[in-house]
């Protein structure tokens, strides 16, 4: 018995338990879970430091897995199996199945992926034959490595399995172990990265969007905010005002009702509202499609995206259309308000025209005329300009100690 524990361990003699005695210590250990494992493991290092703790854990899992019998065992076909086999595959898809479930019946401690293996080795299974076959257990070679280099931030997941036909997981896997992440980093700005560049209000660069003057790059509207409208119950309050104001407007021009389901007449009525503003926007169609859905006017539903109560799929200003915007609409940006950084940048990289868009910019002066205004915290001392400064004064730390 202690030439079997010798052999076991290697070289090692045991000195105080025998090697029985450390199979039951383990097995005891394992009954009660991985603490117990550790428990038993430092039991037996205590008195056989010889040991090695690698050891003990795989002594632990051979234990293991002896319990539940062997792990393979050889299935052996006869000629009737195999001619089950055969004739369920002549038949197709189905009667591959029956032959399975047949197989399984007569042979119970088989498992059905035995059951394809020999399909496979029989030839009868067939062969896929894409011209990209997947390659999921073949080495990473430089020619991979340098594919996924270049495309990693830049393209999908799914996009670069299929250039490189192996799995996402596989991808992933590959790019963690090349120090690269996985993520796709979109083009475009974030609103709020955006509005804090600028130094512009929250509600600032929404109201730009819905006005036309800042492209998205995905205007649609999320259905999950559409079930959150008509959950609420405004919705209905929305278009009973929508019909008040049809029916004023009707009266005081001698003629029927109109609703926004009345096709030309609506496309009509707000092309002359809004189509020079939304004339060379996607969002113009999206938002008509959402309004006449939801039995309102398009400018009830701006006000709810411009509000936030419909959001949209991808709300990032594409970098096109804020290129278009500084070129057009340049005198929006109060370039006082900027730092030396972002001056550089607007006016090199973004062709930035402070002189474009005057009468826009008279419109939205009484938007921005709190910016004008530089206040002083006295609790912490710090100089804010605008309306931040109230919302500061609710949660100014300082301040709030200073009154414990």
């Amino acid at each position: 018995m202690a030439d079997r524990g010798a052999n076991a361990a290697g070289d090692y003699s045991f000195r105080f338990f025998s090697p029985e005695q450390v199979d039951q210590i383990l097995c005891d250990g394992a009954k009660r879970g991985r603490a117990g494992s550790h428990a038993g493991i430092e039991r037996i290092l205590k008195h056989e430091p010889g040991l090695e703790r690698a050891y003990l854990w795989k002594r632990i899992r051979r234990l293991k897995s002896s319990s539940r019998g062997p792990s393979y065992r050889r299935s052996v076909w006869g000629p009737d199996d195999e001619k089950i086999l055969r004739e369920g595959h002549e038949i197709g898809w189905a009667g591959k199945r029956e032959a399975v479930r047949e197989l399984l019946h007569r042979h119970p401690a088989w498992r059905p992926h035995i059951i394809w293996r020999r399909a496979a080795r029989l030839g009868l299974a067939r062969i896929t034959t894409g011209r990209h076959p997947e390659r999921y257990r073949h080495p990473w070679s430089e020619e991979d490595d340098r594919v996924l280099l270049n495309l990693a931030g830049y393209r999908k997941l799914r996009t670069i399995a299929k250039l490189v036909h192996r799995s996402e997981r596989g991808v992933r896997y590959r790019l963690a172990v090349l120090g690269k992440s996985s993520r796709v980093h979109f083009d475009g700005y974030a609103r709020r990265a955006l509005a804090e560049e600028l130094h512009w209000g929250r509600k600032t660069i929404q109201r730009l969007i819905v006005e036309g003057l800042l492209e998205v790059r995905d205007p649609r509207i999320t259905p999950e905010s559409l079930q959150t409208l008509r959950k609420s119950g405004r919705l209905a309050n929305l278009q009973l005002n929508q019909e008040g104001e049809n029916q004023a407007s009707s009266a005081g021009s001698g003629q029927e009702p109109t609703s926004p389901q009345d096709g030309k007449d609506f496309s009509s009525r707000t092309d002359r509202a809004w189509g020079n503003l939304l004339k060379s926007t996607r969002a113009k169609e999206a938002w008509r499609e959402v309004a006449t859905e939801l039995n309102v006017s398009l400018e009830t539903a701006k006000k709810l995206i411009a509000s936030r109560t419909l959001t949209l799929y991808d709300p990032r200003v594409t970098e096109k259309s804020f290129r278009n915007f500084c070129r057009h609409h340049g005198s929006l940006i109060n370039l006082e308000f900027l730092d030396g950084e972002t001056r550089d940048w607007l006016r090199n990289s973004m062709d930035l025209d402070r002189n474009a868009g005057e009468g826009h910019a008279a419109r939205w002066k009484v938007f921005r005329k709190h910016a004008l205004v530089v206040r002083r915290c006295t609790g912490c001392g710090r100089s804010i300009r605008g309306n931040a400064f109230f919302r500061h004064m609710n949660g100014c730390p300082s301040k709030a100690f200073a009154e414990k």
